[in-house]
Parts: structure tokens; C-alpha cells; sequence
């Protein structure tokens, strides 16, 4: 009997051990983390996580690259074939700047949870990207206009996000999503000067090549004037996510 007693009682202090240790786990309700992944493209990714309880958990991203080059430009060239010596001018001489901001709310479906284990989220994503320099040259025939546009591009879209976390220690952890599709829409403004006035051909000209540019699914509408050429334009907008955060957690 005193060694069933004795058994009973390890038993019962074992699981107090881990109860104790789950709740530990719990009150760590507050994990900061930061995107490893994007750095490498001078883009750099913030996220806070709050534990609400064992399985759902709310988040928010803040993304932001600073004004520089079109990260991977020359793949980007490649990858879309381009050969025109102005649009890859255009392309090597533009900058961009961008920042989003991603609420999200997560899910997890293991038996460990808090934070921890396979999850499955949902996401609103808001984008907005500048672009600046985008110096675009019009020829036709006896004409030739250059324009130094500027513009931006704002888009709305939501989607779902596959991934795990794991803790580390008690005050590190590793997030981990691989699948992260987002659609919605977009919609942007760009427009641009010239050192002076334009004459009547040459705004003809200025408005036939911005309005033989073929964007796709997207609708654009063009405004040119002697002082100005402007393009607007809109449609779907989309793109995956995936990313490798380390964090902390408190």
C-alpha cells in the first residue's frame, strides 16, 4: 500500500511539473519575430504575435523596403525576355520603395498549440509600392519626348498562409510558413514632366505609345497635356508569401 502511495504521489507531482509548464508556456502570450528571408533583397519584415489561448493567436506584419534599386533586376529582365534597350534603361534606372501592412489571425491544429506546432492562418494584406527615376523615352518618326515619371501602386488583397513554429527554448522560436497565396486588387497612378511645354504632335505621340502599352488584365486611362503625360491603372493584384522568422518570446 505505502509503495502504491508513493507511486500515486510521483505521478501526482509530475503532472503538476507539467501542467506548470504549459502554463509557463501560455503566459508567454507575446512573440516578436523577424523575417530572415527577404533581407538578402533589402527588404526587411517585422511581426508581433499575441497567444489568445491554446489554438488561435492574432498577428500583425509590417514590411518595408527603402528607396533603392528593383531588387534582382537582371533576373527580372531575363525571366520577362525583354530585349528593348530603353525599357531595360527604364528598368536599371528606376527606384522603388515599398512598405505593407498584414493583420492576420492564426490557427493552430496540433495538440501542443500556444503558439506552437502546424497552423493554418487568414490574411489582409494593404501594399504600397513608389516607384521614382522611371525616365521613358517616346520616339516616333521625327519625334522624341523623354518624361521622368513617378507614381505609385496600392493593392488590397487576402489569402491564407500553411506553416509551423516551434520554440527553441522558452524564449526563442522559429516560424516557419511555406505557402502563403494572396489575391485581390490594385490600382495605380503614375505621371511624369518633361523640361518644356510639348507641342500638339508630340503629346499625339506621348498618348499612342502609353496607350499601346499592353498591361494585360489591367484597365488603363491616359492623360497627356503639354505639361504632363499620366497614366492610371487598374485590376487583380497578387502573390504568394513565405518567410523564416526567428523571434522572442515574452
Amino acid at each position: 500500500m505505502k509503495k502504491i502511495l508513493i507511486v500515486l504521489s510521483l505521478l501526482l507531482c509530475v503532472s503538476q511539473i507539467l501542467m506548470a509548464q504549459e502554463e509557463d508556456q501560455f503566459r508567454q502570450k507575446n512573440l516578436f519575430k523577424i523575417n530572415l528571408i527577404p533581407i538578402a533583397i533589402n527588404n526587411y519584415s517585422i511581426q508581433y504575435e499575441r497567444v489568445l489561448n491554446k489554438s488561435i493567436s492574432a498577428l500583425v506584419a509590417y514590411r518595408f523596403m527603402p528607396e533603392g534599386n528593383i531588387p534582382m533586376k537582371d533576373n527580372i529582365i531575363d525571366l520577362a525576355n525583354v530585349d528593348d534597350p530603353d525599357v531595360i534603361d527604364i528598368i536599371n534606372g528606376a527606384k522603388l520603395s515599398n512598405f505593407a501592412i498584414t493583420p492576420e489571425v492564426r490557427f493552430y491544429l496540433g495538440k501542443k498549440g500556444f503558439g506552437r506546432g502546424f497552423y493554418i492562418s487568414v490574411f489582409y494584406r494593404y501594399s504600397s509600392f513608389d516607384g521614382k527615376n522611371i525616365v521613358a523615352n517616346f520616339e516616333d518618326e521625327d519625334v522624341s519626348v523623354t518624361v521622368d515619371m513617378s507614381g505609385n501602386i496600392k493593392s488590397h488583397t487576402a489569402g491564407f498562409v500553411l506553416g509551423s513554429q516551434w520554440a527553441l527554448s522558452k524564449h526563442l522560436c522559429l516560424d516557419f510558413w511555406f505557402l502563403g497565396p494572396h489575391y485581390g486588387t490594385g490600382k495605380g497612378d503614375f505621371s511624369g514632366v518633361t523640361s518644356q511645354p510639348m507641342t500638339l504632335e508630340e503629346q499625339e505621340t506621348v498618348r499612342d505609345k502609353l496607350n499601346d502599352l499592353d498591361l494585360g488584365p489591367y484597365d488603363k486611362t491616359v492623360d497627356v497635356t503639354a505639361n504632363k503625360a499620366a497614366i492610371s491603372v487598374k485590376g487583380p493584384f497578387g502573390g504568394v508569401r513565405a518567410g523564416l522568422s526567428i523571434g522572442i518570446k515574452f
